[in-house]
């Protein structure tokens, strides 16, 4: 058992008994499924069976293998192109039916090739083949569960078996995962060909659950669609959770009961999470949203359920069915989210909460900044600017500079405010710390719009013409800047710098 080529292995039996009811390659899609969209493109010989029994989705029948005329000389051959190209992590070769018309040895190779990439008389294309799986022996009437140690880390869109030197094989089943170029706009995003998983489900004894998420409808019962038994209690209800095949905003779902007549469930409700986890149930902080209601199924037919919450991203869905039944296929619609806009969406959401728990508890947004704060918090605190019409509130102005410490800040209050209070202008003084030119640009700019700002309440309530008071406005930055603090109405004994003009103003 390993590569021919190395002395370590590459494959192992995942289950020797043949009776496993789960095991190391049960969580992989079977990619060389008919059922997947998979088809042969060639083989080398079909004299006693065709190659496309070797993709058929149900478990073999007798007769009902890929066989070869006896006597070759060199090897038989067959390619098939893959349902979606993907990662491949192992094989099943089965030979159930065939006891003594069997391969000796089978080999299995890949590659990723074009759409419709021709093959030619020797079973090469025209790209090389690379080796998934080495010569290994086969027996009469078994699976052969063969998962790699390490799956692959290629992607492959086409595989070749190997017959050495001829003989039969009934089914190939290569698993792996999908990997699929994204599309722009809405897609399936709970569809296997699109990377889509079913991650558990209460019961599935009369039909996999894989079976949700197949593309197309099947008249095949091993790929008709999810079926549960029968519970005869009107309490019950079973569910199936599909990881989506990437995060996304959900805007439509629908649930097929095509061709179920009689074996549909009553009902059916859909509910999605968000998870990093690949199974939500294991996830203690993940939480199930109800975005499709409960909805009424009929027999045989299509119904599309209306989603709610279709601005939040979505990872999970789950499709919960009362009280059992039948569901063909399940599509949930949608559009990718990048993990940047996954992460911007959550934190804007977040943002919302935080403002609407603020609102209710009255700290909002328009809470007025008092001259008091201002000086509570000194020059440690990072500054704040806040332009509200005249005579409301304070108007705060910010120092010019922002790498020097604020000695002061000059306040200016309408009538019917109180008389403001003077800050000390032999204050000590603290040191800010140094910002970025990023840092500094953003101030310059919040600094230039404060003095538009002061310009405009100014201009509403002083009686000054405006060339007047510009120069009022160029000396009361000059002000700022030196450390003094004025109020507009206050009687302490003013500055000798100010002119006659702005005592006129302040009057």
């Amino acid at each position: 058992m390993g590569n021919s080529q190395s002395s370590l292995p590459i494959y192992y039996n995942a289950d020797p008994s043949n009776d496993a009811h789960s095991h190391s390659l049960s969580g992989f899609l079977d990619l060389a499924s008919s059922a997947m969209g998979a088809s042969v493109v060639r083989a080398s010989d079909e004299r006693f069976g065709a190659a496309e029994n070797l993709i058929k989705a149900g478990a073999p029948l007798k007769s009902d293998a890929w066989v070869t005329r006896r006597h070759n000389p060199t090897a038989d051959w067959a390619v098939i192109r893959l349902g979606s190209t993907g990662t491949i992590s192992g094989f099943d070769i089965d030979t159930r039916g065939l006891d003594g018309d069997q391969a000796a040895a089978v080999s299995i190779q890949g590659c990723l090739a074009t759409e419709g990439a021709k093959v030619d008389d020797d079973g090469d294309m025209a790209v090389a083949w690379e080796e998934l799986l080495p010569k290994v022996e086969v027996s009469g009437n078994s699976r052969h569960q063969l998962a790699l140690w390490t799956p692959t880390s290629a992607i492959y869109s086409h595989v070749r078996i190997t017959l050495h030197p001829d003989g039969g094989v009934a089914r190939l089943r290569v698993y792996g995962t999908v990997v699929a170029e994204a599309t722009e706009g809405e897609c399936d995003l709970a569809c296997a060909a699109t990377g889509a998983r079913v991650i558990a489900a209460s019961n599935d004894r009369l039909g996999s659950k894989d079976n949700l998420i197949l593309p197309g409808l099947s008249t095949d019962p091993s790929t008709q669609g999810w079926k549960t038994r029968r519970t005869h209690s009107t309490d019950h209800s079973d569910w199936a959770i599909v990881r989506l095949a990437e995060p996304g905003f959900l805007t439509r779902i629908a649930i097929d009961t095509r061709p179920y007549d009689g074996d549909q469930p009553v009902a059916a409700s859909v509910q999605a999470c968000y998870s990093e986890l690949a199974n939500p149930e294991r996830d203690s902080e993940c939480f199930w949203y109800q975005v499709a209601p409960r909805t009424e199924l009929n027999a045989n037919k299509l119904h599309e359920l209306e989603v709610t919450l279709n601005d939040v991203p979505f990872s999970h869905i789950k499709l919960v069915v009362h009280p059992d039944g039948a569901i063909a296929r399940l599509r949930a619609y949608g559009q990718r989210v990048q993990e940047v806009e996954v992460e911007a969406a959550r934190e804007e959401a977040e943002a919302k909460a935080e403002a609407a728990l603020a609102a209710e508890i009255g700290f909002g947004d328009s809470t007025p900044v008092s001259s008091t704060d201002t000086e509570d918090t000194g020059a440690a605190a990072e500054p704040q600017i806040e332009v509200v019409a005249a005579g409301a509130v304070e108007f705060v102005v910010k120092p010019r500079k922002p790498e020097e410490p604020a000695g002061s800040h000059r306040v200016k209050k309408s009538k019917r405010t109180e008389k403001p209070q003077l800050m000390s202008p032999g204050r000590p003084k603290k040191v800010k710390p140094k910002r970025s030119s990023e840092d500094s640009n953003e101030i310059l700019a919040a600094d230039q719009f404060s003095s538009r700002a002061g310009e405009l309440i100014q201009s509403l309530t002083s009686p000054v013409p405006q060339r007047k008071r510009a120069r009022t406005r160029s000396r009361a930055e000059d002000d700022t800047d030196e450390g003094s603090a004025h109020a507009a109405d206050s009687k302490p004994k003013r500055s000798s710098r100010k002119s006659k003009s702005r005592s006129k103003a302040d009057a």
